[in-house]
């Protein structure tokens, strides 16, 4: 057990966070209404109003309440909400709402890119020609040479904009977030991601969190405080402490990069103590599946059969069978087979996942990963015992090696049987929303019921890496080398390119390239400067949104009413608007073919636009669940969600086949097999940047909590909840000299940057291992002044990185090594 000691700067710190985020129905974030400031539904005679909205702030669209009182405004969670959860983000949503450095009107570039100098302009100015540049762009190299980057932020909408232009290419942020678990996901259950599979956590006994910081998931957090009430044990395994661990948690603080291995040794004493659940790795994985020694299946065309099954061996019948229609299939097979062509030496994919966990006893485990021996025998026991389960990763992107991490987290789970039970690691319920628009082979449906023409050309990302879900570093090859084919227009669309991915004079060097670069965004994030138009965006209280909803179990979908206009000064516009202008501009002829026409050139008409949108969805659902369109509509509004099935326990793989080639758990996973990775994982050295080798060298990781996130860096308040030094373990500062305040430079190891910064001496980091907030520190924009000027202090993490990308998967690592000088 690992106990933390909390200094009081900490402790008062931790207690205006947790006060911030604990406090349910308490005004957590009050504004006074001016005269020309008010809120789009006023309070009532009976006494304030209450309206449902959901947080935009991230991908988790947490649940709460807009409170009018008349004379002011403050926002609640939702307890009634299939995801209730308030952390310091919407809590800070009025703050950010009026902030003093919003983008409040259209610019244009007027000096070198990079230098953020921009003049504003009118609407029609800025859209006419950011639009005839994008046309100007596809008419010379195709469409394809457009390409779209966001975050969670219309993620919905941007396919149906790139399919009307004709360009593939929408890469989000997930190769430096959770692309690596999803892609784990998807091998091993068929899954999607991360809301796809997610713990049970209101009903768990035993709850192991590897690198998963569920700080800044508050409605997950909330969940999973019932079934702490009942007992339930959770261990935090990461380099660093976060804000979970101050309670009654187990932190495990592990050597960075080194998470595999700490999972095959579990693996391994599971395996090797019989603590395994036999029957469901018979009958719900490919564990008795027999492989050949050229690491291919054993197959009935092998044995001169007709048919394609995969075999295991039979030992109720003594024979070879088809996986899933023996009677008692053998976990622990080793033989040979007579074949047409010879003998064939095989064993269980089992057999094999027992090797190579052996590779990786506690003895050696502990010199790896600095966890005890006894310690790791410790929670393998305890895990299998408890029948727990192991959180299948988001935010995932660390070192370049946590393919093999997931994949062995989800092989951790199918060992103990604990898949889609109560409690257990569990599919979620799919709410059947629908996509704005079906890509096919043939023709693009859309969400208004008009086919488009199919795409002519690839996603540059997934023509690199075959397993990715997006890998924006791909993008940027193809716009510095030109290949596979041009890219020369970039749309950023509500994310931050400089603090969110791995190569920053990469992406200098692309931005330099472009032909065009167009920023849809709310604050003067870093790539801002590097754009030739910048239009301002509405904020989440400006607009309303429908989804489904992403962190329960149940399939539900959520509803955001508008509350606010932009303030006074703030000539902000829906982003789904100016993407519709930009190709009402440029292509009037494939906007139409929506319906989007010169009429909503006018944006006091897109709202009509929206309700239309909005009626498709409902139509959809509705036939969808075989639900009343009105009542369905009403709960929206209303009360901000609707459930339309609450979880059925034990459906997949029990009575409905997964998406694997196998149609079952993979323990041996061919899709990887497929292409040309190992099949089973492996912990390999991290490859994202060198080990540490002198004793000024650290690894510094990075991550976040809810106080880091995004925009919410840029409020005052997080001046002062947010950390903008790095940590540093109280022996590493001792050793060298360091006090708490002391400014340092930093410098990356595999790159050489350099930058100044100050220390923060705490012991919730480990030992050789330095801790700075991803989006918090390091904001470089010209645009930034006055009273913000504390966003510039503090360093950008990824200025330190050694831009690697994992081959395949398509996965990038932000941790970094770093030398200390003071």
């Amino acid at each position: 057990m690992s106990y933390l000691k909390i200094n009081r700067r900490e402790l008062v710190k931790l207690g205006v966070t947790i006060g911030v985020v604990s406090a349910l129905g308490a005004p957590l974030a009050k504004i006074v209404l001016s005269q020309t400031a008010q809120p789009v539904q006023k309070a009532g005679a009976a006494g304030p109003k209450y309206i449902p909205i959901y947080c935009g702030a991230c991908g988790s669209k947490c649940g709460l309440y807009f409170v009018n009182s008349g004379d002011a405004m403050y926002i609640v969670p939702n307890p009634s909400h299939p995801q209730p959860g308030m952390c310091a983000r919407p809590a800070a949503a009025i703050q950010m709402w009026g902030h003093p450095l919003r983008l409040r009107k259209p610019l244009k570039r007027v000096g070198q890119r990079g230098e953020g100098k921009f003049q504003e302009v009118d609407w029609d100015i800025a859209l006419n020609e950011a639009a005839a540049k994008l046309k100007e762009v596809a008419d010379k190299y195709g469409p394809q040479a457009i390409a779209f980057t966001r975050h969670d932020h219309m993620s919905w909408h941007l396919p149906l904009i790139a399919s009307l232009i004709g360009t593939p290419n929408v890469i989000g942020h997930e190769g430096t977030c959770h692309d690596a678990s999803t892609a784990a996901r998807q091998v091993v259950l068929g899954a999607g991601g991360p809301p796809a599979v997610d713990p049970d956590y209101a009903n768990l006994n035993y709850l192991l969190l590897i690198g998963r910081n569920l700080d800044a998931a508050m409605g997950l957090v909330r969940a999973l405080s019932k079934a702490r009430e009942a007992g339930a044990k959770v261990v935090v395994v990461d380099p660093r402490a976060p804000n979970l661990a101050f309670s009654s948690v187990e932190w495990v603080p592990i050597t960075p990069g080194t998470d595999a291995a700490l999972l095959l040794s579990m693996i391994y004493v599971i395996i090797n103590e019989g603590l395994y659940d036999v029957q469901f790795l018979k009958r719900y994985t490919n564990a008795p599946m027999l492989v050949k020694p050229d690491g291919q299946p054993l197959t009935q065309k092998d044995l001169g059969q007709e048919g394609s099954a995969y075999l295991v061996f039979d030992a109720a019948s003594g024979g070879f069978k088809p996986l899933g229609s023996a009677a008692d299939p053998a976990l622990d097979y080793e033989g040979d087979v007579d074949t047409p062509s010879g003998s064939v030496h095989v064993k269980t994919a089992f057999k094999l996942l027992a090797e190579r966990a052996a590779k990786y006893p506690p003895e050696k485990a502990a010199q790896i990963t600095g966890i005890p021996a006894d310690e790791i025998i410790r929670l393998a026991r305890e895990f299998a015992t408890r029948r727990g389960v192991a959180e299948d990763g988001w935010y995932a992107a660390k070192n370049g090696n946590e393919f093999d991490v997931y994949r062995a987290i989800l092989i951790l789970n199918a060992l103990v049987g604990n898949i889609d039970k109560r409690g257990g690691l569990c599919f979620q319920e799919p709410a059947k929303f629908p996509n704005s628009c079906t890509i096919g082979a043939d023709k693009i449906d859309t969400i208004f019921g008009v086919s488009l023409p199919p795409l002519k050309a690839k996603r540059v990302d997934t023509m690199k890496y075959p397993l990715a879900v997006s890998s924006f570093d791909a993008l940027l090859d193809a716009v510095l080398t030109e290949k596979p084919y041009p890219v020369k227009a970039l749309i950023i669309v509500g994310t931050a390119p400089f603090h969110r991915d791995v190569n920053t004079q990469k992406l200098k060097e692309a931005f330099k390239k472009l032909d065009l670069v167009v920023t849809i965004d709310i604050l003067p994030q870093d790539h801002v400067d590097w754009s030739d138009y910048v239009f301002p965006d509405l904020m989440f209280l400006e607009r309303s949104e429908i989804s489904s909803a992403p962190w329960t179990l149940d399939a539900a979908v959520v509803y955001s009413n508008k509350v606010l206009d932009p303030p006074p000064g703030v000539d902000a516009r829906h982003a789904l608007w100016i993407l519709l202008e930009l190709v009402r501009r440029a292509w009037p002829d494939k906007a139409a073919l929506i319906g989007y026409t010169d009429r909503y050139a006018d944006y006091a008409q897109f709202e009509a636009f929206e309700e239309q949108l909005f009626g498709k969805v409902l139509d959809y659902l509705s036939k969808a669940w075989n639900v009343s369109k009105e009542e369905l509509e009403t709960s929206l509004r209303t009360k901000g969600y609707y459930v339309l099935k609450r979880k059925t326990y034990e459906v997949r793989p029990y009575k409905s086949k997964l998406s694997t080639p196998t149609g079952l758990v993979e323990i041996y996973s061919l899709a990887a097999l497929k292409y040309g990775l190992d099949p089973l994982p492996d912990w390999t050295p991290p490859p994202a940047y060198s080990q540490p080798k002198a004793p000024n060298e650290f690894y510094l990781v990075t991550g976040k909590d809810q106080n880091v996130s995004g925009h919410f860096a840029f409020t005052y308040d997080s001046k002062y909840l947010t950390e903008r030094c790095v940590w540093m373990n109280p022996a590493d500062a001792e050793r060298l000299g360091v006090r708490d305040g002391d400014v340092v430079t930093l410098e990356g190891v595999d790159n050489g940057f350099a930058a100044r910064t100050c220390v923060k001496v705490t012991n919730r980091v480990r030992p050789g291992v330095l801790f700075a907030y991803a989006f918090a520190g390091g904001h470089t924009s010209a645009l930034v002044d006055g009273q913000y000027d504390f966003l510039r202090t503090g360093v950008n993490p990824q200025w330190f990185t050694k831009g690697y990308v994992a081959p395949v998967i398509g996965t990038a690592g932000t941790n970094s090594v770093v030398r200390v000088r003071l």
